[in-house]
């Protein structure tokens, strides 16, 4: 389940030159800088190696650098290889190695394009929901990332070999990305590639990616008015309106409030959030829709890679 994953090795832990490193990488160059100082820069196969004064910095994909390509999904066990070849590879204990961020991902076949699952995917609390794109859609914060993309476009883009089970499917990729500041997220003193390995933490980050993907807050389709609750006129009008808004789709209202930002329309700051609960509220009540198909879909999809992680 592990994707991007990067590391820190300090030059105290490993006791030598960085240097010595460059003997095992390819695509080197040098660099100088007043900001940062002497550092060479390489490569060890997907992974981008920069040696400095301080220390090692490693950035890449633990899949990449085992497997073909990070279409197939890493395994705990996959994991364990992918460290051993790298140590291997950089003549460096990696298991020792700080990590300093952690994607955790894996595809999901659905029936239909992936685009299509997206307008069903509403506001997560406290994520900056963007589409920035029809094939792929984020929600971000400053320390984690949620991301929804088409893999098989993806690869066709950057002319990636699929696998060819995979050729007439279609493969939605969900990452979740912790990017900084780890221990504070995870609540833990210090994670290292060997804590990445560790049946525990292996299984606990499956958890959190499936935790995450259940806290988003889902939009219905097929809508059929409430009219249960419909006692006065207003009451008819706010379950229209409700109506109206689950249609019109989570990015329609995120446009709107963004707007009304851009153009400074409310004095206090606070009266965007208190009208973005509102609207929140309105589109995930008054309806007798079941939860959507492609929703349910997708919950069964994640609740079998969490089941099955290993």
């Amino acid at each position: 389940m592990y994707d991007t994953v990067n590391f820190w090795i300090n030059c105290a832990m490993i006791g030598v030159d960085p240097l010595i490193i460059v003997q095992y990488l390819t695509e080197i160059e040098e660099h100088k800088s007043d900001g940062r100082g002497y550092r060479v820069t390489g490569r060890a196969n997907d992974y981008y190696v920069s040696l400095l004064e301080g220390g090692i910095s490693l950035k890449g994909s633990l899949p990449k650098f085992l497997l073909p390509t990070n279409i197939h999904t890493l395994t705990r066990a996959g994991t364990k290889q992918a460290i051993e070849k790298l140590s291997d590879t950089l003549h460096l204990k990696i298991l020792d190695a700080k990590v300093t961020r952690i994607d955790v991902s894996t595809v999901l076949a659905t029936k239909r394009n992936p685009s299509d699952y997206y307008p069903y995917l509403g506001n997560k609390p406290h994520f900056q929901r963007l589409q920035a794109t029809k094939d792929a859609l984020y929600y971000n914060t400053n320390k984690k990332q949620l991301v929804f993309y088409d893999k098989i476009l993806e690869a066709k883009a950057k002319n990636i070999i699929i696998p060819e089970k995979f050729c007439d499917s279609n493969l939605l990729r969900f990452e979740s990305r912790w990017k900084q500041r780890l221990p504070t997220q995870f609540q833990i003193p210090e994670i290292t590639g060997a804590t990445l390995i560790n049946e525990n933490f292996y299984t606990s980050m499956v958890q959190r990616w499936g935790d995450e993907y259940f806290s988003i807050n889902k939009l219905k389709s097929n809508l059929i008015m409430d009219t249960n609750n419909i006692r006065t006129p207003k009451d008819g009008v706010n379950a229209i309106f409700s109506l109206l808004l689950q249609e019109k789709g989570q990015e329609y209202i995120n446009n709107i409030l963004a707007d009304l930002k851009a153009r400074n329309t409310f004095t206090d700051p606070k009266y965007y959030s208190r009208l973005k609960d509102e609207l929140k509220k309105r589109t995930t009540v008054s309806t007798n829709a079941e939860q959507c198909e492609l929703i349910r879909e997708l919950d069964q999809a994640v609740r079998e890679v969490i089941l099955n992680c290993r």
